[in-house]
């Protein structure tokens, strides 16, 4: 071999090898799809399936025989105002029952309907998830990541879902279920948009990349893979004009303030031969999507019109739950690389259109909105009939661990003051989320002034939530939630139990009793005031947090750190299946229980449903949903709050919240509740305590009644008025905005907070 020859060999060598290495730095690109798997994938879409859902509707009457433009607070609240949250994926049923065939089961109504529950609020069902090639794969959120307009098989089917719709109203009850507005799952819809098929990437906030600037990208080998967006690269992206900035993850993956909030496809070959890769938002899991709300296709808010036809005339539903709307637009910020995706203009309007909707079908909708008073307003104005109290959630169980009301009657006397009537909201018990501590009203809240003093919002949140963090966030079996830990997963009987310093798992017999009496003080708190009172199924046996460690692969899902799967324990309301020990369709573990079935609670006058039967059959009785709230008065004893209320027959009813472990006695005056009342129309009226069925007091010719309240209870006390003219109409509706701006003290001889 020459000299030449052996320089020559060695050229070729090294260029293969650079070769080598310069295929294996490219991404691999998939092969292009077969126009029956294209086909496929449409036909499995929520866009596809919202479009067939229209042209039932498009130019049908059915569209135009409601008034749609205002929200109807009163109507919906008139409607149904105690609901069950009964998580689809916690649900334990009869052997060989679907989770719809148990809602729909005659037996499951009647012990409900006992109890006094006018409403079941379903969760979503739809089915969730994402989609390998032809197969479905589990939802990475607990179904808050729909990929259909269907219900998911294993929950049932379509036909079991109307026969449920039905048996409910044999039963007097209405059904609801979920809209999500904000993403998807990474399903068929998200397939055919990294395929660039028809007008499905207008459906996502998705942006194609040029492939010279693929090197800022993540690779990602798997083709129904996706990798997170550096942050550095995102605003190299945003600087170029493709993306519109960074944004804060609201997910609680613990790296999640690390996060762009943008992530990246592999390379695909759409349907036109060419390789693409995109960059897509999701503002919680990587697993979900986010809708483009304002893309001239609209395929994102068609997706939403149509699911929201199909639960309202399709379904018989009655009303939607609108997840996480105020997420629902993203605006670029001129002067910072970071968007700005919460409480934007736009999402108003994307919320009064899902509103528009309902409403025009004959349905109603509420919405989880956690924002200051002063925005709710602008949401409430013309967009869902209800909305979440998140304003006193919190402020309701903080004084269990400090005996101090205070924090509940400034939330209460916050939302009088800003024309916030508690008639429009939903109070709830335990949900499928986290018990949150964001306390966001605080923090917009620089000075709050009450009974003549200011209070510090901030600071009081900082206080309150150091205050959680230490005693019922450092429960072992309780979990901070969030990288902020702002939130605690567990149950309301978990709660209350380590606040208490009580340990729920070997209690005691008094212990039990002495969580259930804490438990129905805050079921009072909630339902004996306007509004929509909603209890859990796991509020209804008494349910504790499981084992993380049973739960584990639910936590880890999608991405990681989702600890309320420690609150979704499996629960057997009706004693369906006594044998089972997890839940019929995730396997979830069944949670210990405090109660025990409802239908066995029913036989025992003493248990947690029975004193809950008796409680809500006297709100009913006393129409306490339809009041109007009137003021959060001092009470002179810190463990007490008071809240004042006027009856559609303009009588007073005044709902005493005792926090405390002894007995106390307060004194109301009734004339100083706004705009004044005028002595001779209450002196010598008999106090009636409503729940207790019997008079307790007598008002004194100076309009003042003495409240006397048992420790660690509530009562509430209806008062006639003389010479009263009974209203009309119901006082808790209207828009917010509207509602009489009443301050909070009417209670003799206290200054300052007592």
């Amino acid at each position: 071999m020459t000299k030449i020859e052996f320089h020559y060999r060695l050229l070729r060598v090294a260029l293969f090898f650079m070769l080598c290495f310069a295929v294996a730095g490219q991404q691999h690109s998939f092969a292009q799809d077969s126009p029956d798997y294209i086909q496929f994938l449409e036909q499995n879409s929520m866009l596809f399936q919202s479009d067939q859902e229209a042209s039932t509707i498009s130019g049908e009457g059915v569209q135009w025989r409601q008034h749609y433009e205002d929200p109807e607070p009163a109507q919906f609240v008139q409607k149904a105002s105690v609901w069950l949250l009964y998580y689809p994926g916690s649900v334990i049923t009869k052997p060989n029952q679907s989770v719809l065939g148990l809602w729909g089961d005659t037996q499951f109504w009647d012990a409900m309907k006992e109890v006094g529950i006018t409403a079941i609020h379903t969760n979503p069902i739809q089915r969730a998830g994402g989609m390998q090639g032809k197969d479905f794969t589990p939802t990475t959120d607990g179904w808050f990541d729909r990929i259909s307009l269907e219900v998911d098989p294993a929950f049932g089917t379509e036909d079991e879902y109307k026969q449920m719709v039905k048996v409910a109203q044999d039963h007097g009850a209405i059904v609801g279920s979920d809209l999500v507005p904000l993403h998807t799952g990474l399903g068929a819809d998200f397939l055919l948009a990294e395929r660039a098929y028809k007008q499905y990437p207008g459906m996502y906030t998705m942006v194609e990349i040029p492939q010279n600037l693929w090197n800022l990208l993540p690779k990602v080998s798997a083709e129904s893979g996706h990798d997170l967006v550096p942050v550095d690269a995102a605003v190299q992206l945003k600087n170029m004009g493709f993306i519109p900035g960074t944004i804060h993850s609201a997910d609680a993956d613990p790296n999640a303030n690390t996060w762009s909030g943008w992530s990246a496809t592999p390379p695909v070959v759409g349907v036109d031969g060419k390789t693409r890769r995109w960059v897509y938002l999701h503002v919680f899991k990587p697993t979900q999507p986010t809708l483009n709300w304002l893309d001239p296709s609209l395929a994102g808010p068609r997706s939403q019109f149509g699911d929201a036809a199909r639960h309202i005339v399709g379904r018989g539903t009655t009303f939607l739950r609108l997840d996480a709307v105020p997420f629902t637009a993203i605006d670029p910020d001129t002067n910072d690389a970071m968007a700005q995706t919460y409480l934007q203009p736009a999402s108003v309007d994307n919320g009064n259109d899902l509103a528009y909707i309902a409403r025009k079908l004959g349905g109603f909708t509420y919405q989880e909105l956690f924002v200051p008073p002063e925005q709710l307003k602008i949401y409430t104005k013309n967009g869902p009939d209800l909305s979440y109290d998140f304003f006193t959630r919190a402020q309701n169980l903080v004084p269990l661990i400090t005996g101090d009301v205070l924090a509940l009657r400034l939330a209460h006397s916050v939302l009088l003051q800003k024309g916030v009537q508690a008639g429009t909201l939903v109070h709830d018990l335990q949900n499928h989320d986290e018990i949150t501590f964001q306390l966001i009203d605080l923090d917009a809240e620089p000075t709050i002034t009450l009974d003549g003093q200011n209070y510090d919002g901030p600071q009081l949140k900082q206080q309150i939530l150091q205050q959680m963090q230490s005693t019922v966030g450092a429960a072992p079996y309780n979990k901070l939630y969030r990288p902020q830990k702002d939130g605690i997963a567990t149950t309301f009987a978990g709660f209350i139990a380590a606040a208490l310093k009580i340990d729920p798992y070997h209690a005691t017999p008094d212990q039990v009793a002495t969580i259930q009496r804490a438990h129905l003080l805050l079921a009072a708190a909630n339902a004996m005031q306007p509004g929509v009172f909603a209890i859990s199924a796991w509020d209804l046996v008494g349910a504790l947090p499981i084992p993380a460690d049973s739960v584990s692969n639910l936590v880890n899902s999608g991405s990681g750190g989702d600890w309320r799967w420690i609150n979704r324990g499996a629960v057997d309301l009706i004693n369906a299946n006594p044998s089972a020990t997890k839940s019929t369709v995730l396997g979830v573990p069944k949670a210990q229980e405090l109660y025990g079935p409802v239908t066995d609670q029913l036989k025992d006058p003493n248990s947690f449903a029975s004193k809950l039967k008796v409680m809500l059959a006297a709100r009913k009785q006393y129409k306490i949903d339809q009041g109007t709230m009137n003021a959060v008065p001092p009470t002179g004893n810190k463990a007490v709050a008071v809240l004042e209320m006027t009856l559609p027959d303009n009588s007073f009813a005044i709902t005493v919240l005792n926090y405390g472990p002894d007995a106390a006695s307060v004194q109301v005056d009734l004339t100083q509740i706004p705009p004044g009342i005028p002595a001779m129309q209450v002196a010598g009226q008999t106090a009636q305590d409503i729940v207790a069925n019997q008079g307790d007091g007598t008002v004194g010719g100076d309009g003042k009644l003495t409240v006397n309240v048992d420790g660690l209870s509530g009562k509430t006390l209806v008062v006639p008025r003389q010479g009263a003219t009974p209203s009309t109409t119901s006082t808790s509706g209207g828009n917010p905005s509207t509602a009489p701006p009443i301050a909070g003290s009417s209670v003799v001889g206290s200054t300052g907070h007592n």
